[in-house]
C-alpha cells in the first residue's frame, strides 16, 4: 500500500497489475467486481469516428507498448468503481466480444479486418495475458478526494465533462433523479445541439442547488455544483419528491408563459435558449403559485422583453455571468418587474 501525505489529505491507495482475460472476467462477474457504469458505456465515445482509435489501441497492446494505468474506487462492498480508464477497458470488453473488426492497422496490417475470435490463437492468447496497472483507490478515502484525482486524471484526448464525473463519483438517489428529470424534452432539446455528456443532468442540478443554497457559493459554479451533489446524493425519497414537484412545477410554468420561446431572449436578432434565462426564470417560477400567473402570462411575457432590453440587466450578462452578485442582480430585477403583475 502507498500513502500519499499533504496536509489534512491522506491518500490510501494499492498498485496491482490484472490481465486483460482477469478484468473482463471481474467487469462480467456476478455481483459485478468491475463496475463499468453503464452510463458509460452507452456513452463510449472511442466510436464516434469509426474503429480506428479502438483498433489502434489494440494495435498497441500487440506492440507491448506500456500502457497508461487505469484507476479503480473500492466501494464499501468492497468491489471496484472505475474511475479513470473506462474507454481503454470497454475497448478491451467490446473486442473481446468481437464487438468491432480492427481497422487501421500499420504495425500489425496481417490481422487488418479481423475480429478477436478470427484471431490466430497466439494473438488472443498475447490479448488476454496482456496486462495494465490498476491502482485502487481505497474506500476510506473522502470522496471529495477521489473527485479530486478524477478530475486531475480526466486529461485526455477524450475529456469528460465535469457532470460526467459526477455522475460516476456521486451515484444514488440524487443522481438518478437528475438522469429522470433530465428526460423532459425542454431539457433534452436545450438549445437544440447534441448532448453527450449530461448536459441536461448538470441543468437540472444547477437548478436545485441554485434554488437550494446561493448563500454558501463562492463564485465558482462547478465545485459549487459539486458540493451540492456531494452533499445530497442519497437524500431520503420524501426529499426526492418534493424536489421532483418542485422541478416539475417550475418548468410546466415556464413552457405555460413562454411556450416554445421558454428560456430564450427574443429581442436578439439571433435568438436562442440561454442558460442565463433558464437560471432566472426557473428561480422565479418556483417562488410562484401556479394560480398566480393563470390569465397573466401575456403580461409576464411582456415583462421578460422588458428586462432583456434593460441596460442594467444587460450589465449583468458581461463578464462574469455566475458570479453571485451578477445572479442576485438579475432575480432582483426580474423580481420587481413581475411582482406587480402577481399581486
Amino acid at each position: 500500500m502507498s500513502k500519499l501525505n499533504q496536509n489534512d489529505k491522506t491518500l490510501n491507495l494499492y498498485p496491482i497489475d490484472y490481465p486483460f482475460e482477469t478484468l473482463c472476467a471481474r467487469i462480467e462477474s456476478q455481483p459485478q467486481k468491475l463496475q463499468l457504469d453503464p452510463d458509460f458505456q452507452r456513452k463510449y465515445k472511442w466510436d464516434k469516428d469509426g474503429w480506428e482509435r479502438a483498433s489502434r489501441f489494440i494495435e498497441s497492446c500487440l506492440m507491448r507498448i506500456p500502457l497508461p494505468a487505469c484507476y479503480f474506487a473500492e466501494k464499501p462492498d468492497g468491489s471496484h468503481l472505475v474511475i479513470d480508464g473506462v474507454q481503454r477497458l470497454s475497448t478491451i470488453q467490446m473486442f473481446f466480444k468481437d464487438g468491432f473488426a480492427l481497422e487501421g492497422m500499420t504495425a500489425f496490417q496481417d490481422i487488418e479486418g479481423k475480429k478477436f475470435s478470427e484471431l490466430s490463437l497466439s494473438y488472443r492468447a498475447e490479448l488476454e495475458a496482456t496486462t495494465i496497472r490498476c491502482i485502487v483507490l481505497r474506500k476510506e478515502n473522502p470522496e471529495n478526494l477521489i473527485q479530486e484525482i478524477f478530475s486531475r486524471l480526466n486529461q485526455g484526448a477524450v475529456r469528460l465533462s465535469d457532470q460526467e464525473i459526477r455522475h460516476a463519483i456521486y451515484p444514488g438517489s440524487l443522481n438518478k433523479l437528475l438522469i429522470e428529470l433530465a428526460q423532459s424534452p425542454s431539457i433534452a432539446n436545450f438549445g437544440n445541439t447534441p448532448k453527450d455528456s449530461r448536459e441536461g443532468d448538470e441543468l437540472v442540478l444547477r437548478f436545485f442547488a441554485l434554488q437550494d443554497d446561493l448563500a454558501s457559493y463562492k463564485g465558482v459554479l462547478s465545485k459549487f455544483l459539486d458540493a451540492y451533489m456531494r452533499e445530497n446524493s442519497k437524500i431520503s425519497e420524501e426529499k426526492l419528491d418534493k424536489l421532483r414537484k418542485l422541478f416539475n412545477k417550475s418548468l410546466e410554468m415556464c413552457i405555460q408563459v413562454f411556450g416554445k420561446n421558454v428560456f430564450i431572449d427574443t429581442t436578439k436578432n439571433k435568438p436562442k435558449q440561454s442558460i442565463v434565462y433558464y437560471d432566472l426564470l426557473m428561480h422565479g417560477m418556483a417562488n410562484i403559485p401556479k394560480s398566480k400567473i393563470k390569465g397573466q402570462e401575456a403580461k409576464i411575457r411582456a415583462a421578460f422583453v422588458t428586462l432583456c432590453e434593460k441596460s442594467d440587466f444587460q450589465r449583468t450578462l458581461s463578464g462574469g455571468i455566475q458570479n453571485k452578485s451578477s445572479i442576485l442582480k438579475r432575480r432582483q430585477i426580474w423580481e420587481k418587474l413581475i411582482g406587480p403583475i402577481l399581486r
